[in-house]
């Protein structure tokens, strides 16, 4: 099983050094990405990562020469991780996206704004990876993650599904950022696929390793589901 993961933050520039980000740590992905390679069931994974405490590229590097990676990716931008995204999954069966990547781009100035002005940022809605994936490599199964902030159980459990059903994915992981904060070593999300939801809570490597389990599962409903269709 060949296994793709994005993981961290980006950045979008709007000048020759400044930039909008986001807080996300990137634990979640080296959590899903540690777990990946130490399963029994013996996976290929390649790996794409942008900013984050947890990212840097001694850690990578550690992983990748104790477990072997198949790839390694470093995107900035929007534009860089879409790229990397479309360009690596082709010959992948999985697809895991814990990357907090940003809904919006912006024009970039190839010069440093001038301060003491005000500036007018004109935001351009991007279009989401997760659906151009499954999209143009349908076989490929899409688990996409989702943040909220500050709202109940059943509003995120909602959206979720929405987001679900939007992007035609396979399975979403959704979490409260306001209340499970960016780069914290324990989370709380909501696990749904078209055929179950779960509540999981524990530490990103214990949320990790479920995840796989509920893959693993998943996988094998669809192939018995497709073996008797057949």
């Amino acid at each position: 099983m060949k296994i793709l993961i994005a993981a961290g933050a980006t950045k979008e520039y709007i000048d020759a050094i400044r930039f909008i980000s986001n807080d996300s740590s990137g634990k979640m992905g080296i959590a899903l990405l540690k777990e990946a390679l130490n399963r029994k069931q013996k996976h290929t994974v390649k790996f794409i990562y942008g900013s984050g405490k947890a990212l840097s590229e001694k850690a990578i590097e550690k992983i990748s020469k104790t477990n072997g990676i198949e790839k390694v990716v470093n995107a900035v931008t929007y534009t860089h991780f879409k790229d990397a995204v479309l360009r690596e999954i082709a010959d992948c069966q999985i697809f895991l996206c814990p990357a907090a990547i940003s809904d919006f781009t912006v024009e970039k100035k190839n010069f440093k704004i001038k301060s003491g002005g005000e500036i007018l940022l004109k935001l351009k809605p991007a279009e989401k990876i997760v659906r151009l994936a499954k999209e143009k490599f349908p076989d490929v199964f899409v688990v996409a993650f989702k943040a909220e902030y500050n709202v109940s159980n059943d509003e995120l459990k909602k959206k979720a599904v929405e987001k679900l059903n939007r992007e035609g994915i396979d399975m979403i992981i959704a979490n409260d950022v306001g209340k499970n904060k960016f780069g914290s070593d324990n989370t709380s999300v909501f696990l749904i696929s078209r055929n179950k939801i779960l509540h999981l809570k524990g530490s990103k490597r214990i949320i990790a390793r479920k995840i796989f389990t509920s893959l693993r599962s998943e996988m094998f409903k669809n192939e018995v589901f497709e073996h008797r269709r057949g």
